[in-house]
């Protein structure tokens, strides 16, 4: 690659050492870039688009590099945001941000405003808002006020041709004629639209039931560029909506000892309309050897938190109605004491711990099935099926989620020395898209499309898929956006690296 063609603001870098760096992410993935480019305006990142078409490269947009699935990585040129466009540009309730900056941060920020932000997910501390936007994130409060994307009011993009775009003005004619043939066309198809229908509420991919839901082309690209993971275009500012802090009335927690109590309780607590509903099974409360997730009784199956910030009667009612299910503990925290603190500190620690239990055990926590989007009635047996599975092929598992929007983390453990591990990881992929398919599950959840998670997307969705590529070839015919990430994906394990980190 003729590098020194490409004449920006910001930073380049071809030697190996920093290409090394950004050939990873969270997951299990290693893809050395042929480039890394720091941009300083969009100016920078319309000169890339530009060289990288001449040259044959494809582009991804990075911005935290936290991604658990590859999909902040690839061959061609990797875009930098966190290390110049990472600026908050206004703060209000409706706040303009730029996609580098760290959510932490932002949260910080607006906090000072006494703002909240809803979406926002327990990796806050490394993760970068155009990430957020890329994969339509979440967070524990998700429960009651929904994903990012209730909370977006426009984006400003690049195409992949090279045109700013502003959602909140316009968008270019070919766009917004396109989109609206391709709405005609789904909303006359009523198996398609059916079977996006039976999706859980984070299901990822393209959000094609923005379709039906928006007739503004404008406000139709926003919420298809949300959860895109860097696929349709390159976002270089978010325009947010933010709602003024609430006030937590209650905090109840509570250990079940079997998976039907667990799925019935949050079937209860849910209907009460907690802000937050969440979950982690006894591996999880053990490794993180939290001050709250602690566990006496080591035969339950998990524990349910359940967060209410709507009256204090809630709280209250919340210990009734989950009473003989199967409760071997629960208690109530008060909000703002210091246990309330421990008790979210210990919930954001769980991915952290159990990667130092595997380190300190010579195991690999790989992301194969971390990311389920199921329905709430369907928690406890998901579980069940997936133990069982995991039972069946000698693997240890760790669980815990959000099951206030029926989302689940499985993780499970892999010996890197064991000659099968492959088979095992494509095993495990394989057989818990199997199970997730009897209960119109999917592997695609809260953090979107990514190399080991949408291999079996076109298969889970038939027809409706076809939504997805139409999309996809109106923004980026060329496919020089993020390609292998959410179409043509290649086998789970290939450029996976199974050392030791």
């Amino acid at each position: 690659m003729k590098a020194d063609r490409l004449i920006i603001s910001g930073d380049l870098h071809a030697d190996p050492a920093v290409r090394e760096r950004f050939s990873r992410d969270m997951s299990a993935y290693r893809i050395v870039p042929a480039l890394v480019v720091e941009p300083r305006d969009e100016e920078d990142v319309i000169r890339t688009l530009r060289f990288a078409r001449n040259e044959g490269h494809s582009i991804v947009s990075r911005s935290g590099g936290s991604d658990l699935s590859g999909a902040s990585i690839g061959p061609g040129i990797v875009l930098n945001f966190k290390r110049y466009l990472n600026r908050l540009v206004s703060v209000g309730e409706e706040s303009v941000v730029e996609p580098g900056m760290i959510l932490d941060h932002f949260v910080k920020k607006i906090t000072e405003h006494g703002l909240m932000l809803p979406a926002v997910p327990s990796s806050s501390a490394i993760c970068a808002l155009g990430g957020n936007v890329g994969t339509r994130s979440t967070g524990p409060r998700t429960a009651k006020y929904g994903t990012l994307d209730a909370f977006v009011a426009s984006l400003r993009f690049i195409t992949a041709g090279g045109e700013v775009v502003d959602t909140a003005e316009r968008l270019p004619d070919h766009l917004a004629a396109g989109l609206k043939k391709i709405r005609e066309r789904y909303l006359s198809d009523a198996e398609s639209r059916a079977i996006m229908d039976r999706r859980p509420f984070v299901a990822g991919g393209y959000n094609l039931k923005a379709l039906a839901r928006y007739t503004d082309m404008r406000e139709l690209a926003t919420h298809l560029l949300i959860g895109s993971v860097g696929t349709l275009g390159i976002v270089t500012q978010i325009r947010l909506k933010l709602i003024r802090k609430q006030t937590i009335h209650g905090i109840l927690v509570a250990h079940f000892r079997d998976y039907g109590g667990l799925t019935e309780g949050a079937v209860r607590l849910k209907a009460l309309n907690p802000a937050a509903l969440e979950y982690s099974d006894a591996s999880c409360s053990e490794r993180v050897e939290g001050k709250i997730l602690n566990l006496e009784d080591p035969d339950i199956v998990g524990t349910l938190v359940a967060e209410f910030d709507g009256s204090a009667e809630q709280g209250r009612e919340a210990g009734k109605v989950i009473e003989g299910l199967g409760v071997s503990r629960m208690w109530n925290i008060s909000p703002g004491s210091p246990e309330e603190a421990a008790l979210w500190n210990d919930r954001r620690r769980i991915q952290m711990s159990l990667l130092k239990y595997c380190r300190e055990n010579n195991l690999l926590l790989i992301p194969v099935i971390d990311d389920l989007a199921v329905h709430l009635k369907d928690i406890g047996s998901i579980l069940q099926e997936i133990e069982e599975l995991m039972q069946r092929l000698n693997l240890e598992v760790s669980f815990y989620g959000h099951p206030g929007f029926g989302s689940i983390h499985a993780r499970p453990y892999f010996n890197p020395a064991d000659e099968s591990i492959r088979n095992q990881i494509e095993t495990v992929s394989r057989e818990t898209f199997k199970i997730l398919q009897k209960y119109a599950g999917t592997l695609v959840g809260e953090h979107n499309a990514g190399r080991s998670r949408s291999i079996y997307l076109e298969e889970e969705l038939g027809p409706a898929f076809s939504y997805m590529r139409e999309i996809k070839n109106l923004f980026d015919p060329d496919d020089l956006l993020n390609p292998g990430v959410l179409f043509d994906t290649e086998p789970i394990c290939t450029n996976m690296d199974f050392s030791i980190r």
